[in-house]
């Protein structure tokens, strides 16, 4: 079952971030949700690759040696 249609309607007295689950993750349904001023925040499916900015530190300093 698609819920995200009744999410479209209840987000028009909102204003803010929405928190939602991995299946929410949708470029349109995002964008549909900007244009209303909502942030859609989910989490990250596992086929996707995080982005540089959620990936962990190195352990160590990467060095190179002449």
């Amino acid at each position: 079952m698609d819920d995200r249609k009744p999410v479209l309607e209840i987000v028009d007295e909102l204003l803010g971030c929405l928190y939602g689950d991995k299946g929410y993750i949708s470029g349109p349904f995002e964008r549909e949700l900007a244009d209303k001023g909502v942030t859609l925040i989910t989490g990250v499916k596992k086929h996707e690759i995080k982005s540089d900015e959620t990936l962990e530190p190195p352990d160590a300093p990467e060095t190179i040696d002449y």
